[in-house]
């Protein structure tokens, strides 16, 4: 079984010091997803579709039975709210925020079909928590929304109507990226949406991918897009630079690799590999040192990882650079989930 103890890995001189956590999630979780605060503290949870707020000293606290489908969460880069998705009846599923005790359950954008209710799922709150992103959708659309807390809900433009998602907001929440699917081709396509203007395609009308994730200074973009080689690639985006291709680990072009976060310093995580194959591994990109595996940079800064321990991909990065948060296996390929905190986020590069 999977080792669920707390490691401090001690670094070596010169090094500021590493803590590794293997989480102690409550149960047997098959699937998780995490979202981070801007200095890593406080964490939004969905474990097996549960909603949980994680916060230290306290861990886990358990705040909604939420769905088992699937979804998303997000958190607030000041730690004080979070969104996520919870079942309604029916077969309905509602986006719902959270702070201070008290929820909001957002109004969808459809309505249910004969047979089925509407879902939807928030994916990313500002830092204040007072605008999130997300998706709704029920057997005719897959809609992108944004949600105000003075204003409420609407739709995230798209081209003629086209499907879409809204999946994550800078800190000022005044950019949002996602994907909307293009009429040309029904593919999806990496969307930006800046306040009062026209969605933008930082990569083009024509590029098959999805943005992911913004940092909370809104400079990067980060995703996964089909850019020339036969798996998908990790990119990242400036509006200076256009967008990079970060490739992968194997270098072999047939390999996926995907980033799932970044930084305000530019850093980004994510995975490389293929899941079906056993070979998914956890990337970190900076551009002084380029795309390199999670574990040989911990090793390098002398840390100790549990025997038999393969960590398989980072899940988000908090603004500052100094918490990590993803998944990993142990050699009876146990899944499990783990924290690292930094005292000093240059050792990743």
């Amino acid at each position: 079984s999977l080792l669920l103890t707390a490691l401090l890995l001690a670094a070596g001189p010169g090094w500021g010091q590493i803590n590794f956590e293997l989480l102690q999630v409550p149960g047997n979780i098959e699937w998780a997803g995490f979202s981070l605060s801007r200095d890593g503290t406080d964490m939004g949870c969905v474990l097996d579709g549960s909603v949980y707020w994680w916060s230290q000293p306290e861990g886990f606290r358990f705040l909604d039975a939420g769905t088992p489908r699937p979804m998303g969460v997000g958190m607030a880069a000041d730690g004080g709210a979070l969104v996520a998705a919870k079942a309604t009846g029916a077969g309905s599923v509602a986006s719902i925020w959270y702070a201070d005790g008290t929820s909001i359950m957002l109004d969808p954008l459809l309505k249910g079909c004969p047979d089925e209710g509407p879902t939807a799922c928030g994916f990313d709150l500002s830092a204040d928590g007072s605008v999130a992103v997300g998706m709704t959708a029920n057997c005719d659309a897959h809609l992108g929304f944004s949600w105000h807390r003075k204003n409420g809900l609407v739709q995230l433009d798209s081209p003629r109507g086209s499907d879409g998602e809204g999946v994550a907001v800078s800190a000022d929440g005044n950019r949002i990226v996602g994907f909307t699917d293009q009429p040309h081709s029904g593919e999806p396509c990496p969307t930006l949406w800046r306040s009062g203007q026209a969605p933008e395609y930082p990569l083009g009308t024509t590029t098959v991918g999805k943005a992911l994730n913004i940092s909370l200074n809104g400079l990067y973009i980060v995703g996964q897009a089909s850019l020339g080689q036969p798996g998908q690639q990790a990119f990242v985006w400036t509006r200076e630079e256009g967008h990079l291709a970060l490739g992968n680990l194997s270098g072999l072009a047939t390999d996926p690799s995907r980033a799932s976060a970044v930084s305000d310093h530019g850093i980004v995580v994510g995975w490389s590999g293929d899941e079906l194959f056993g070979d998914q591994e956890a990337f970190v990109w900076t551009r002084d040192s380029g795309l390199r595996s999670l574990a040989a940079i911990l090793l390098e800064n002398g840390a100790n990882l549990p025997d038999g321990l393969t960590l398989t991909g980072v899940l988000d990065i908090s603004g500052d650079s100094s918490t990590l948060v993803g998944t990993c296996r142990d050699r009876d390929f146990q899944q499990g989930y783990w924290r690292v905190n930094l005292d000093d986020p240059s050792d990743l590069g």
